[in-house]
């Protein structure tokens, strides 16, 4: 049996170290990005408000991401589309609502936002989230 040289060896660790620290200091975002991201939405939808992602043990250890779009279609048309386009797997720890209300779980809470206020049309935002209990 062939043996590993040291040098081989300290490769391995090295790569394996940067690794880790990658996936510490965000590369655990990456699959929930991804997840949001590649949801097949409505051709008239615009993103409002990115991506974001938070980890948070407020009740639960739980992880939480949020992106609010725009679609003039609506609430219930955009959540129908969605379910019926996208995959059970896709659809995994997603939840689609209305970007309206308060929550002490919101990652953007209308509640702070003076523009979504002013806007005629409130009922065609919409939040898609992410939510996974630890």
């Amino acid at each position: 049996m062939k043996r590993i040289s040291q040098r081989t060896l300290r490769r391995i660790f090295w790569v394996a170290g940067v690794l880790c620290l990658f996936w510490v200091l965000g590369g655990w975002k990456v699959p929930i990005v991804w997840q949001i991201e590649t949801l097949r939405l409505p051709q008239d939808c615009k993103t409002v408000y990115h991506t974001k992602i938070r980890v948070s043990d407020v009740y639960w250890l739980h992880t939480k991401g949020e992106k609010v779009i725009q679609c003039e279609m609506g609430y219930e048309a955009v959540k129908a589309y969605v379910e019926e386009h996208n995959s059970e797997t896709a659809l995994e720890y997603i939840q689609i609502y209305p970007y309206e209300g308060m929550s002490d779980l919101a990652i953007y809470d209308s509640q702070y936002d003076e523009a979504f206020w002013q806007q005629p049309d409130q009922e065609t935002y919409i939040t898609i989230s992410y939510f996974k209990k630890w």
